[in-house]
C-alpha cells in the first residue's frame, strides 16, 4: 500500500512538472511560429563571447531543437561557425572577447587554426580583453592567432610559465587514520600516488616534466611565430611577467590599448553571435554525404547515463546504442569519434572500444579525434578506428591500470566504532572500506591487475603494430602529449576536426568537393517527448532528471520567451505573438 501511495503521489508531481514545463515549451513553440525569422545583415561581423569553459559536447542535446540560436554551443559550433563565415561574402570580419575564456591548450590549438583559415580567406579577425589574468596559457596564445589584440589599459598579460601541481595527501590521510591500499601498472601511473605518496615520486617528476617541457613549448613556439618574435625573446617576456598593459605593447604581445568598443569599431558590420550565425547560414557540413560524429566526453563509466545532471561521465551505454545506430544506418559512409576523456572503468572503456570495431568492420572508416585529454581508457577505447588524430597539446597514452581502495579501519578504531561482519567467502569483504587488504587479497588485486596490463597493452600493440620491447617503452602508464605521441607511433597524425574530417573523406571515398552531412550522434530527441515516454512507463527517477535539467536552463526558456514578445511580470501568463492579431490569454 505503501508503494502505491508513493507511486501516485510521484505521478501526479511528475505530471504537474511536466504540464508546467510542456506550458512553457507550447508558448515558445507558438509565439515561434508566428514570426519570421529576421535574415542575416549584408555585412557581418561575426562575434565570439566566451563565459568560462567551452563544452565539447552539446550541453543540452535535448533543448538544441527548441532553443536553436539561444542553444549552448560547443567547440564545433565554433568551428563551423568560423569554417562557415571564412566563405561567407556577407562576414566582414571576426571579433572575439577572450576576457572570461577558459580552455585548454589542445582546444585553443583547435581554435587557433580555425582563426587562421578565417585570415587565410582574406578576412579581418581582432580579439579583445580586459585582462589576461586567469593564470591559464590558453586564452592569449589563441589570441596570438588574431590579425590584432586589444587589452583594456588597466588589464594585465598574466602569462608567467607554466606549472602542474599534484597534491601528495598520504601524510594527511595517515593522521586521519585511513589508509590507502593501491596498486598500479606501473611505475609512470601517478594517479594513486595522490593518496599512497608525499612525495612525488621521481619517474611520475620525470614523465611529467617532459609533459610540461612539450606543453609550454609549444605555446613558445605558437606565439613566436604568429607575433613574428624570437622564441628566447618570447620566453624571456614571460619571465619577467605578469606584464603592465603598456609593457605588454612595448614587448610586442599586445597592438592596441582600449575598451571593447574601441576594439569593436575597428571592423564595419553588424555584429552577428555564432548560434544566430549558424541559424540562419548553416553550418559548411549541413547536406551531402553522411558522415556520423559521436562525441565521447567525460569520465568512463558502466552502463546507462544519469541523463542532464550526469555531465562529467561518459557512460557506455547511450555511446554503443549510438555507434550501434551508426552501424545500421545505411545513409552513414564513416564515423568521426571524438574523444575528450581522462579514463574510467576497464570495462566500460572495452565496451564501447568493441562497439566503435564493429562500426569499422560493417565497412565505415572510423576516424578518431582527440580533444584536449584522451587517456588511459579514452586511448583504449580509441582502438578500434582506422585513424587517430590528436592536437599537440593532448594529453594522451597513461597507458597502464591501477586498483585498490582506502581503509578506514583505524579511523573507525580510533572514534569507537565497532563493525559487526558476517562474511561468507574468503575474499567477501575484500573492497570494504572498513578493513584493509588481507596478504591473499592483495595478492589477488595484483593479478587482476596485470591481467588488465596485460590485455590494454597487447590490444594496443595490435592496434598500432608494435613489438614487445616497443610498447613496454611507450606504455607502463606515461603520459605524452599528442605532439610526441605522433613521434613515437600513438597516434597518427597531429589535428583536429578538419584534419578528421578530411580524413574520413578520404576513407570513405568521398571527393574533395563534395558535399557532405555531418550528423551527430544519438540524434535530438524532443525533451516532452522523452517525458511523455518516461511517465508511461512510471520511470519517475529519469523524468525527475529530464525536468531538472531543463529547470537548470530555465533562464534561457525565459528569456527566449521574453524575446518572443511574452510578458512573464504579469499576474496572468499573457502571451503576445509578434502577429499582433493573435492574443492568446
Amino acid at each position: 500500500m505503501r508503494r502505491f501511495f508513493v507511486g501516485f503521489f510521484a505521478t501526479i508531481g511528475v505530471l504537474c512538472l511536466v504540464l508546467l514545463v510542456g506550458t512553457l515549451a507550447a508558448g515558445i513553440w507558438l509565439a515561434d511560429s508566428f514570426q519570421t525569422d529576421e535574415p542575416l545583415p549584408k555585412r557581418i561581423v561575426l562575434q565570439l563571447d566566451f563565459n568560462g569553459p567551452i563544452d565539447e559536447s552539446p550541453l543540452l542535446p535535448e533543448l538544441a531543437g527548441l532553443l536553436d540560436e539561444d542553444a549552448p554551443l560547443s567547440m564545433i559550433d565554433y568551428v563551423d561557425a568560423l569554417d562557415r563565415a571564412a566563405a561567407d561574402d556577407r562576414v566582414t570580419g571576426l571579433f572575439a572577447d577572450l576576457s572570461t575564456l577558459s580552455l585548454g591548450l589542445a582546444q585553443a590549438q583547435e581554435l587557433r587554426a580555425a582563426v587562421f583559415r578565417f585570415r587565410s580567406a582574406g578576412k579581418t579577425a581582432i580579439a579583445f580583453a580586459d585582462s589576461f589574468e586567469s593564470g591559464e596559457n590558453g586564452p592569449y596564445y589563441l589570441a596570438s592567432a588574431f590579425d590584432r589584440i586589444w587589452l583594456q589599459p588597466s588589464g594585465l598579460l598574466g602569462l608567467t610559465g607554466l606549472q602542474l601541481e599534484f597534491p601528495y595527501a598520504a601524510g594527511l590521510l595517515d593522521k586521519l587514520g585511513l589508509r590507502a591500499e593501491f596498486e598500479q601498472r606501473y611505475e609512470y601511473k601517478g594517479a594513486a600516488g595522490a593518496v599512497t605518496e608525499n612525495h612525488m615520486p621521481r619517474p611520475v617528476r620525470e614523465n611529467m616534466t617532459r609533459v610540461a617541457e612539450s606543453l609550454f613549448g609549444q605555446v613558445i613556439s605558437g606565439i613566436a611565430t604568429a607575433r613574428r618574435l624570437g622564441g628566447g625573446s618570447v620566453q624571456a617576456v614571460i619571465d619577467r611577467g605578469p606584464l603592465l598593459a603598456t609593457e605588454s605593447v612595448s614587448n610586442g604581445l599586445i597592438d592596441s590599448l582600449g575598451y571593447r568598443e574601441q576594439a569593436r569599431a575597428m571592423l564595419e558590420g553588424e555584429s552577428v553571435g555564432v548560434g544566430r550565425y549558424l541559424d540562419g547560414a548553416g553550418g559548411p557540413y549541413d547536406a551531402g554525404t553522411r558522415i556520423a560524429l559521436v562525441h565521447l566526453d567525460g569520465a568512463i563509466v558502466r552502463g546507462d547515463s544519469q541523463g542532464l545532471l550526469d555531465r562529467d561521465n561518459a557512460a557506455s551505454g547511450p555511446i554503443v546504442a549510438a555507434l550501434d545506430d551508426v552501424r545500421t544506418d545505411p545513409d552513414v559512409k564513416a564515423l568521426i569519434l571524438r574523444v575528450s576523456s581522462p579514463g574510467g572503468s576497464y570495462v566500460a572503456s572495452d565496451t564501447i572500444r568493441h562497439a566503435v570495431e564493429r562500426v569499422r568492420e560493417s565497412g565505415r572508416p572510423v576516424i578518431v579525434s582527440f580533444a584536449d585529454v584522451a587517456a588511459s581508457g579514452g586511448y583504449f577505447a580509441a582502438l578500434g578506428a582506422d585513424h587517430i588524430i590528436a592536437h599537440p597539446g593532448t594529453l594522451t597514452g597513461s597507458i597502464g591500470t591501477l586498483g585498490g581502495k582506502v581503509s578506514a579501519e583505524q579511523l573507525l578504531r580510533d572514534w569507537d566504532v565497532n563493525i559487526g561482519r558476517i562474511s561468507i567467502g574468503a575474499n567477501a569483504g575484500m573492497f570494504s572500506p572498513t578493513e584493509p587488504f588481507t596478504d591473499s587479497q592483495r595478492d589477488r588485486l595484483r593479478r587482476l591487475l596485470d591481467a588488465v596490463y596485460a590485455d590494454f597493452t597487447a590490444r594496443v600493440a595490435a592496434a598500432r603494430r608494435l613489438s614487445a620491447d616497443e610498447i613496454d617503452a611507450l606504455a607502463r602508464g606515461r603520459v605524452w602529449t599528442g605532439e610526441d605521441a605522433r613521434r613515437v607511433g600513438l597516434v597518427d597524425a597531429v589535428g583536429g576536426y578538419t584534419e578528421a574530417m578530411q580524413l574520413a573523406r578520404n576513407a570513405a571515398g568521398i571527393g574533395p568537393d563534395a558535399p557532405v552531412e555531418r550528423m551527430r550522434f544519438p540524434q535530438e530527441e524532443e525533451p516532452w517527448e522523452r517525458l511523455i515516454e518516461l511517465v508511461r512507463d512510471r520511470d519517475f527517477t529519469a523524468s525527475l532528471r529530464v525536468l531538472a535539467g531543463l529547470a537548470r536552463h530555465a533562464h534561457i526558456l525565459g528569456e527566449r520567451l521574453e524575446a518572443s514578445g511574452v510578458d512573464l511580470n504579469g499576474s496572468g501568463a499573457r502571451i503576445q505573438t509578434r502577429a499582433p492579431a493573435l492574443v492568446v490569454q
